[in-house]
């Protein structure tokens, strides 16, 4: 099934906008901007920058046009499981601590349905804040390594295994996530720069091909206060577009 268009446009400015390429206070493009540039309706347009406003993205204001809303460092986790809609596309850069290739049962995380003794590359990476360079994420990922030979063979700062999993064919037919409150172990700690034992956010992530069999397993150790997650619900046929 087609991802909406207003989907389309919508994720490309709330990109965008977690980036930090659209700054606090920065000017989004009017409805008939939008319009111009992808050659939509002014509903699909004007439904486009009321849907960042109403998950607190954008102000919008008469004469005054559509703004970046301060502090906008909200992430919608729904593009973290639905491959429709791209990557979640997490604010800062991504600096590469470790990519190995390791038996399964000695990777951070669990595969579930893989052999212990399978080989999987196991990437883990630190995104940093945009403004000041601090962590705010550890991301530990495990995939099997028949699927993805190469991968080590990638820039492992910039790689998005979603990203490489459509470029090489590999169908991403269902996705899971599951959230724990942990303690921080020391390792995790130190690349946080925080205190080992303090309680954290985990966010996992598993994923898997269409012939059922494991894709992708990876845990986020959240820095606390690093950012803000929301899921939304959007009706892709609603009676008033705007």
């Amino acid at each position: 099934m087609a991802t909406p268009q207003y989907q389309v446009i919508r994720a490309g400015l709330e990109a965008r906008i977690v980036s930090g390429e659209l700054a606090p206070g920065a000017k989004l493009p009017t409805e008939a901007e939008l319009q111009a540039e992808y050659q939509v309706s002014r509903s699909v347009a004007q439904r486009v920058l009321n849907d960042l406003a109403q998950a607190g993205l954008v102000i919008r204001r008469k004469r005054l046009g559509t703004h970046v809303a301060d502090g906008a460092r909200q992430v919608n986790l729904m593009r973290s499981v639905d491959p429709r809609i791209g990557d979640a596309n997490l604010p800062g850069r991504m600096d590469a601590v470790a990519g190995v290739v390791i038996p399964a049962g000695k990777a951070f995380v669990t595969l579930p349905g893989l052999d212990d003794l399978e080989p999987v590359i196991q990437i883990t990476r630190v995104r940093r804040n945009p403004t000041d360079d601090t962590p705010t994420v550890v991301e530990i990922a495990a995939i099997p390594f028949s699927l993805t030979p190469e991968l080590l063979e990638e820039s492992l700062e910039d790689v998005s295994v979603r990203a490489y999993f459509s470029a090489h064919g590999i169908e991403i037919a269902r996705s899971r996530m599951y959230f724990d409150p942990v303690l921080l172990d020391e390792e995790n700690a130190r690349l946080l720069d925080l205190a080992p034992g303090i309680p954290v956010l985990r966010r996992r992530r598993l994923m898997w091909q269409s012939n059922g069999q494991i894709a992708e397993s990876a845990a986020y150790y959240l820095k606390p206060g690093a950012m803000e997650f929301y899921i939304e619900y959007s009706d892709e046929n609603p009676s008033d577009p705007s």
